[in-house]
């Protein structure tokens, strides 16, 4: 694209500041060649679950330099030596996460049975091997005989980087800082005691385990999605997983779109069969692809939604667009089909709504809520299902005149509030009267990956005063997890109960809670009532097999 990006992504939000740097957060992620997931928590409610928002995606999936700089590295650095150690971290896990995860037409084969899918001893075997390969590489580096533009375009790590990278590595392996002199100066019993090193490191394991969790099979990312959080609440009736589509923004490449549907295609047979939970996607559509290309995203989503049982559609616009007002030529106009398409035919759209992750500096308040408040304005899209996803921090209020980059400084992106972005959207629902405007908490780690007593507090009465003030009645609030980012952080396999618990210190009665968790999910789905999505999804569940009643239980009277 020739897009120069903030280094290593510019958008960093309240989430950022508050995970991962704590020892051991993470330790049991990833072990050897198996999953090790610290046991669930308990969450007992007597009705349905809706989980509206998480992800099952892979690395193959997205670029791999945009899953390093854009999911993987966009934590804050405490201090000056642990930003050096990520800067130099940032080269290293792109060669890292090359070549291991199963690409969406491999996956596909092994679901249809046409091919053999590789045991977890193999798939641990392929890891350790790319991250043998990654530590080779990062020996080449702190020796300065390869350069970091090798790997990552543009990067802003030097030597000094990948030294003190090493030696820090070197120093929790027991091993003498002078043995990288060249890297044929190192034995393989050396680079493997860095690697143990690097996967056991209170920081730099974080990084490493949640690279290599992104390099298993999408089936088993639902899986163990499922083995936490079914098992915690058996109400969990529905989940909608979203897929993404940046290859047009960011560097690398992705499987292809058509490849991604087909597979979460056969997951949600295996989802609903096996596990008893059902699951209908959500499809990504890209503008910029759509304006290069008319009608081929639009193409996706409609191949997704008549013919593979999804259920909406995802939109991200940090990626470099907003809901509508774009210059940059074709925008406008593509994402004017979709709006169309989707309100003839009744269907939802999510669209990522914090200041965050944005592809350059100054992206992530393209998914500011006012822009979606204009869109709303015309009156030929007051129909228009929206969630607004990720609600709840209330930055612009709480962080004020703060910048959202802690690595890197952007202007654009300081919170600029108030209002804060969850008032936008209160007041577009309560004072603009756009009852179909939805929001979701997805990814509301201050009330779970935290210890700060005070800001659970404060989070829990600016979530009470919101709800007084434009939504009396609980009806645009929803569930979600925002799994697997969510593996990231501290008590992750509590989310659920900490939420519902949250809900209920918040002063959320009961009935409201039924709303958030799983009523308005239904509604903002189309699955409350008979309509266009309603009858999709019974056609499809008709011709797989995986049964109509549960349908039944998510109408609303």
């Amino acid at each position: 694209m020739g897009d120069d990006w903030a280094d290593p992504v510019a958008a960093v939000t309240r989430r950022d500041v508050l995970r991962l740097f704590s020892a051991g957060m993470m330790a049991n992620v990833l072990s050897g060649c198996r999953h090790d997931w610290p046991p669930p928590g308990k969450c007992e409610v007597p009705y349905p679950i809706i989980d509206v928002h998480c992800h099952f995606f892979n690395a193959a999936d997205v670029p791999v330099a945009g899953v390093v700089r854009y999911l993987a590295l966009r934590e804050g650095a405490p201090d000056k030596k642990t930003s050096k150690l990520i800067k130099g971290l940032a080269v290293v896990l792109v060669v890292a996460l090359a070549d291991v995860a199963p690409e969406a037409k491999d996956e596909l084969a092994v679901l249809r049975k046409r091919a053999r899918r590789f045991s977890e001893a193999e798939l641990a075997r392929r890891r350790d091997e790319q991250l043998y390969k990654a530590m080779e590489v990062l020996i080449e580096l702190a020796n300065g005989e390869r350069s970091a533009s090798e790997f990552l375009q543009p990067s802003t790590a030097d030597r000094s980087d990948f030294e003190l990278l090493l030696s820090e590595l070197a120093d929790h392996a027991n091993l003498p800082r002078n043995f990288q002199k060249g890297l044929g100066g190192a034995s393989d019993e050396d680079i493997d005691a860095i690697v143990e090193a690097a996967k056991n490191h209170d920081i730099i394991g974080v990084y490493v385990r949640f690279v290599q969790l992104m390099q298993d099979y999408r089936k088993d990312l639902a899986e163990s999605y499922l083995r936490i959080y079914r098992s915690q609440c058996s109400a969990l009736s529905l989940i909608t997983p979203s897929i993404l589509d940046f290859d047009k923004w960011i560097p690398g490449k992705a499987s292809p779109q058509r490849d991604q549907i087909n597979v979460m295609h056969e997951m949600q047979q295996v989802v609903a069969k096996e596990h008893g939970v059902h699951m209908h996607s959500f499809v990504s559509f890209d503008p910029l692809r759509e304006a290069w290309d008319p009608g081929s995203s639009l193409k996706n989503v409609k191949y997704a939604i008549m013919c593979k049982g999804f259920i909406g559609v995802k939109l991200y616009p940090p990626m470099g667009f907003m809901a509508i007002g774009n210059t940059r030529s074709g925008i406008d106009a593509a994402l004017k089909r979709l709006y169309k398409w989707c309100c003839e035919n009744d269907v939802p759209i999510m669209a990522h709504a914090e200041n965050s992750l944005g592809a350059r500096c100054g992206n992530g308040n393209l998914a500011s809520p006012q822009h979606w408040r204009e869109l709303l304005k015309f009156d030929r899209y007051k129909n228009l299902r929206m969630n607004l996803a990720h609600f709840g921090g209330f930055d612009e209020n709480r962080r004020q005149g703060e910048e959202t980059g802690v690595l890197v400084n952007c202007i654009q992106d300081k919170f600029s509030g108030p209002p804060s972005w969850e008032q936008i959207i209160g007041e577009t629902i309560h004072d603009d009267r756009r009852l179909n405007l939805y929001a979701d908490l997805s990814y509301l780690s201050e009330l779970v990956s935290t210890t700060s007593t005070g800001l659970h507090y404060d989070i829990r009465k600016r979530l009470n005063a919101w709800l007084r003030a434009y939504d009396p009645d609980a009806r645009h609030l929803m569930f979600g997890t925002d799994w697997s980012m969510m593996s990231r952080e501290r008590n992750y396999n509590n989310y659920v109960p900490r939420m519902v618990d949250g809900l209920a210190q918040a002063g959320v009665s009961d009935n409201h809670r039924q709303n958030i968790l799983w009523r308005n999910a239904s509604r903002f789905l189309g699955l409350d009532r008979p309509g266009p999505t309603r009858d999709r999804i019974t056609a499809y569940c008709k011709e797989y097999e995986l049964g109509t009643d549960w349908l039944s239980a998510l109408a609303i009277a």
